[in-house]
């Protein structure tokens, strides 16, 4: 009988309750990023790609196809009929796979989590483009309507201190918003579906044959393309024309938080590089959030420095702690 203090054991503990939160944090994350988004399929399955990385990488990569396979098919038979589903989760379980090519080959963390970004997203475009705006207005609808009805009977414009001629306002103006807002929001929410499965395989998956690691947050920057991209949803913007306007915006949006991003991961750059205590960055950071203005500069320091590399004039020697400069290592 072997004792609870040997040290294989021990550590086959402590890999257990890393794997577990790992993953329950992952879950929580993909929960949350499917709160609001109306989406084809339940949040659970956006964890497809991350079992199908275990297996693949535990049976090869035939075998995982094999696997995904039968796994369409047996929710098929057991009353998952509607296509849009069905298309959802054979791409999830696609991109699982090509998680799992691309490491086995080495590619880049950055790589490889962008080829399977793309993948998604192509899918995702496709179903707005084949009837899925019209269902996914519907039920952002439905759920506006939903919160008009409680209104009308719980009065929840009293607990947040508004009149219900304010409320109602605040609730039609935000629908339109997200209406408008609707492309871009969904392909963000499949966006960051596969980042925390790319975030849970660079994590759980670290040996020899692993997931390879993603370089640290302070380092992350926009590709010097997504500029030129934003320009040109600037320019759809000013035309007025209404598809032009609404590809614009939905172009921009995604551009300008991940500019905001940019603008985070710079300001923990110079933080590290200039040692500033942790209690003093935690209080800025919820200053930043009282302030909205806050915000807004570090959006505009992001999209500066695609010119202007803040974190290499913080640390202008190649050779100095965390002096990067231009590019990221993966």
């Amino acid at each position: 009988m072997s004792s609870i203090a040997d040290p294989g054991r021990t550590l086959s503990l402590s890999n257990a309750f890393r794997t577990v939160g790992a993953i329950l944090v992952g879950a929580a994350l993909m929960a949350a990023a499917n709160t609001d988004i109306p989406s084809p399929l339940p949040w659970a399955f956006g964890l497809l790609p991350l079992g199908l990385l275990w297996l693949a990488r535990k049976v090869g990569l035939l075998l995982g196809a094999l696997a995904a396979t039968s796994t369409t098919g047996a929710l098929y038979a057991s009353g998952m009929k509607e296509p849009g589903q069905l298309i959802f989760i054979g791409v999830l379980a696609a991109a699982g796979l090509l998680l799992a090519a691309c490491a086995r080959r080495r590619l880049p963390a950055s790589f490889t989590a962008t080829l399977a970004t793309a993948l998604v997203l192509v899918v995702a475009g496709g179903y707005l483009l084949s009837g899925g705006m019209e269902e996914l207005t519907r039920v952002l609808a439905a759920r506006i309507g939903e919160l008009k009805r409680m209104e009308s009977e719980h009065r929840l414009s009293q607990a947040l201190g508004l009149s219900a001629v304010e409320f109602n306002r605040a609730l039609e103006e935000t629908g339109r918003i997200w209406t408008l807002l609707l492309p871009s929001l969904f392909a963000l929410k499949w966006a960051i579906v596969i980042a925390i499965n790319c975030w849970l395989a660079s994590v759980l998956f670290q040996d020899a044959d692993g997931f390879p690691r993603f370089t640290e947050f302070s380092a992350w920057r926009v590709h010097p393309a997504g500029a030129w991209v934003l320009a040109l949803a600037l320019i759809l913007m000013i035309t007025r024309w209404k598809p032009a306007f609404e590809g614009g915006v939905n172009l921009a949006f995604p551009l300008v938080l991940a500019y905001t991003v940019q603008g985070f991961a710079v300001a923990r750059y110079v933080a590290q590089a200039f040692q500033i205590r942790g209690l003093v960055q935690i209080a800025v950071l919820v200053l930043m959030f009282l302030m909205p203005v806050l915000i807004a500069a570090l959006t505009a320091i992001g999209l500066l420095d695609v010119w202007y590399d803040f974190r290499l004039k913080a640390t202008p020697d190649p050779g100095a702690p965390l002096g990067r400069g231009r590019g990221m290592d993966d």
